[in-house]
C-alpha cells in the first residue's frame, strides 16, 4: 500500500504521525535555522546522507534519507528543532538531561590533562540499610573531602575507598579538602 502513494506522501505521513508536523513545517524550520543543526551548525549539505528503510522489491533505490533529524521532546513531544544525526544520539545517549550534557562538556573542557589524577580520586560506597532497597552506588570525589551521611561525618582521603550503609542514601559535601 505505502508504495502505491509515494515517498512524498510516505514521508508526509511519517512526519505527522511521529511530530505532529507537516512537510512545510519541517521545510520552514530547516530554512529558519539556516539548513544547519541547531546544535553544531553543520550545514546540511556537508552531512553525508544514508538510505534508511528496506530495499525496494523494484530494485531501484531507496529514497535518499533526510539529513537533518527532527528532535523533540520525549515527555512533551514537543519538537525542538532540526540536528545531524551525530547530535541527536548524543542527546539520547544522555537520555535528555541537560546536567549529563554539562558533565560531559565540563570533563571535555578538562581532558587537557590538568584535572584530577586517578590517584588523587576517593570513593564513596553506599549501600541501601535495607536490602530489597536501592541498589549500591559509588560516588567519585576528586580529592580529599568530609561528607555528611545519616548524621555521621565521614573523611575520605586521596585514593581512599569507603563504604557506608545508609537508610537514606543522602549526603551532604562538609569541606572540600579537609587537612
Amino acid at each position: 500500500m505505502r508504495a502505491r502513494i509515494g515517498s512524498a506522501r510516505v514521508r508526509a505521513d511519517n512526519l505527522w504521525q511521529k511530530y505532529r508536523i507537516t512537510p512545510e513545517q519541517y521545510d520552514a524550520l530547516r530554512s529558519a535555522q539556516g539548513f544547519r543543526c541547531r546544535i553544531c551548525g553543520i550545514h546540511e549539505d556537508d552531512i553525508t546522507a544514508v538510505s534508511r528503510g528496506r530495499p525496494r522489491l523494484d530494485g531501484k533505490p531507496a529514497a535518499e534519507a533526510f539529513r537533518l533529524v527532527v528532535d523533540h521532546c520525549h515527555r512533551s513531544g514537543q519538537v525542538r528543532g532540526l540536528l545531524c544525526a551525530h547530535c541527536n544520539a548524543m542527546i539520547g545517549q544522555a537520555r535528555d538531561r541537560p546536567d549529563v550534557l554539562r558533565a560531559a562538556a565540563a570533563y571535555l573542557d578538562d581532558a587537557d590533562g590538568t584535572g584530577v589524577s586517578v590517584e588523587a580520586v576517593c570513593k564513596l560506597r553506599i549501600i541501601d540499610s535495607d536490602p530489597a532497597g536501592r541498589p549500591p552506588r559509588t560516588v567519585r570525589f576528586g580529592g580529599a573531602v568530609s561528607v555528611r551521611i545519616d548524621g555521621y561525618i565521614v573523611r575520605l582521603t586521596p585514593g581512599e575507598t569507603k563504604t557506608v550503609i545508609s537508610a537514606s542514601g543522602e549526603y551532604e559535601v562538609i569541606t572540600l579538602p579537609w587537612s
